[in-house]
């Protein structure tokens, strides 16, 4: 049987003028950091138990290793069936869609390339701080499947989102900003005193002002998201039988 990979989450505590930041750093053997069912797993119940958390004001993802994260882990699909296959594809569109409706913001701090799930997850955060020479992409398509459609075509409009979800295209980080999915570019060493900036600037905010900003976020983004997202998940499945039936 294939070997499954294994993306740890470890939990780390920013602490400024008075208030609580959680940091989920990911990491794995492999260095790509893969965003297995398990993982989505372990993401997913963050965001649940801190969702009503009081002290805690907003929360970061990053990664070690040579990759932020290169998306699904195609080890784990050659284990799959078609239903574990819609399961997965469920549960990482529903960890997705938590966490525009998480109530506090979230940042990625991405320090390599981010791509497939990797990608939409930097996308889902409120904040994405890039390092120069990350590159982003869907390249889910040339697998066969496709990336976030219901996502790109939100964000960046039908021409657009289509070089990133028909072609497959890397895009430069500088590139993603001037699409406006980047909110700042620095070296790589410099992620972090970017971060501890931003939580300074939202430290100075009250929670409950952050929570119904998140909210009114969430409504612009999301509204019938979920009906999206059910349809992504269907379509993709198909894509799977059908790669299922070509190997």
């Amino acid at each position: 049987m294939t070997a499954v990979s294994s993306t740890a989450i470890e939990r780390r505590e920013r602490r400024v003028n008075g208030r609580t930041f959680l940091e989920l750093r990911l990491s794995s053997a492999s260095g790509v950091n893969p965003m297995s069912g398990s993982t989505v797993a372990a993401i997913r119940e963050i965001l649940r138990t801190q969702a009503a958390n009081p002290d805690l004001h907003g929360l970061f993802i990053s990664a070690e290793g040579r990759i932020f994260c290169a998306g699904a882990d195609v080890k784990e699909f050659a284990t799959f069936g078609v239903q574990e296959f819609r399961a997965y594809m469920t549960d990482i569109l529903a960890m997705y869609l938590e966490m525009t409706q998480f109530p506090k913001p979230i940042a990625s701090l991405v320090h390599a390339d981010a791509l497939g799930a990797g990608a939409a997850l930097a996308f889902f955060s409120d904040f994405v701080l890039a390092a120069k020479t990350v590159r982003f992409g869907l390249p889910e398509v040339q697998r066969g499947l496709a990336g976030g459609g219901y996502l790109m075509a939100r964000l960046l409009g039908r021409q657009l989102a289509a070089e990133w979800v028909l072609l497959g295209r890397l895009f430069t980080a500088t590139d993603v900003q001037r699409m406006g999915l980047v909110n700042e570019v620095c070296d790589a060493d410099e992620l972090d005193a970017r971060a501890d900036a931003l939580a300074v600037e939202l430290a100075a905010l009250q929670s409950s002002g952050l929570a119904v900003a998140k909210k009114s976020l969430a409504a612009g983004l999301s509204t019938d998201l979920a009906s999206a997202m059910q349809q992504h998940v269907a379509a993709q499945t198909e894509a799977f039988k059908q790669m299922r039936k070509e190997r």
